[in-house]
């Protein structure tokens, strides 16, 4: 697709899926929506001078962005597309996996893989570690919108309070996939690539990285017995339409 250039058009292209998403009732925009959310936080973020260099984090989101949205076109034109994200967009095909698992499933492709990728090629070699502050500063920010999804997970699962009063612990691990740990990996994935600009190496690591976050995927798509169980019981008993899912979710 053609080269977004700007945050704002980032914004832009996120509400353009989104809102296709809802016309189509595809369970795509549950990810694009709270992409969507943590963008404009990003963006946000920049306009009241939160980073060091806003310039960079613009450059840094647009990179980032510019994956995700790639890979989308690529999966939906048939054309070849990486191993994590053909994952996640295949399962949104089948309707027997919870907001919840469509959700983690992007936040596995784009930050598990697409992050790092897009951290290096903002700043490569030496200068990848100027960047470390800024990169961290997002968690902040991530971590800021995630009572936001959970209030509205239970919008859509009614037992999702209990199990946030009951396993609160275990319920944080789940939604911020998204933040430390993943972006901690994506970090050590970002100084790997950094130094390995334009060759075989990064061929390599790249395809290594997607390899593994595809497995990782696989996993959350496929888990163990009892929680297998459990995503059943959760899907089962999900409140609305995936059209009012999705409006749900832009109140994040």
């Amino acid at each position: 697709m053609a080269q977004i250039q700007s945050i704002a058009e980032v914004v832009a292209k996120l509400e353009q899926i989104i809102g296709q998403a809802r016309e189509q009732h595809s369970p795509i925009a549950y990810f694009a929506v709270v992409y969507y959310k943590m963008t404009v936080a990003v963006r946000d973020g920049i306009a009241q001078g939160l980073f060091e260099n806003g310039s960079r984090m613009e450059q840094l989101d647009v990179r980032f962005a510019q994956r995700y949205f790639d890979a989308l076109e690529a999966w939906q034109a048939g054309k070849p597309a990486s191993k994590s994200w053909v994952t996640a967009f295949e399962a949104t095909k089948d309707d027997r996996y919870t907001v919840l698992q469509h959700i983690i499933l992007g936040i596995n492709a784009h930050i598990n893989l697409d992050l790092g990728i897009a951290a290096a090629q903002t700043r490569s070699g030496d200068a990848i570690f100027g960047l470390h502050k800024d990169f961290e500063r997002v968690n902040d920010i991530i971590a800021a919108l995630t009572d936001h999804v959970q209030e509205r997970m239970a919008d859509i699962w009614l037992p999702w309070k209990v199990l946030d009063y009951l396993l609160r612990s275990e319920d944080e691990g789940w939604i911020n996939f998204s933040t430390r740990a993943a972006r901690s990996a994506a970090w050590k994935a970002a100084t790997a690539l950094a130094f390995a600009q334009e060759n075989e190496t990064e061929r390599i690591l790249i395809n290594n990285l997607d390899a593994g976050v595809s497995e990782l995927a696989k996993k959350i798509i496929h888990p163990g017995r009892w929680t297998r169980f459990g995503l059943r019981w959760m899907r089962r008993t999900e409140q609305g339409s995936v059209r009012d899912k999705i409006e749900t979710l832009m109140h994040i």
